[in-house]
């Protein structure tokens, strides 16, 4: 009976921390969660995405807008060979309007 206490105690702890996960990435729509993730992989990668990268792994990134990408860009000229970007938003020059993806059908 105790082995049964102690294993519901530890399932209520595993499920509020998965509520209180849930809970504090709620405020993220589902792409700005996507652009968080692969904003961090982009501009300041592990040190297991970079040896990746010198084994030649090229990694797609998607959904990114356009200031980001030209960021990239500029900042990790030395890695734009194992980058390709894909569905790029552009905004509107009035900055106003939804952004205007481009989208090569790769």
């Amino acid at each position: 009976m105790d082995f049964l206490h102690h294993a519901g105690t530890f399932a209520a702890v595993l499920t509020c921390t998965s509520v209180v996960t849930v809970h504090a990435n709620s405020h993220l729509s589902p792409s700005a969660y996507n652009e968080d993730w692969q904003t961090r992989r982009l501009m300041a990668p592990t040190p297991s995405q970079l040896a990746a990268e010198s084994k030649g792994q090229v990694f797609i990134y998607d959904s990114l807008d356009i200031n980001r990408v030209d960021a990239a860009m500029d900042q990790n000229f030395d890695r734009i060979q194992n980058m390709m970007f894909i569905r790029i938003h552009h905004l509107p020059p009035t900055g106003s309007g939804p952004a205007e993806v481009e989208d090569d059908d790769c």
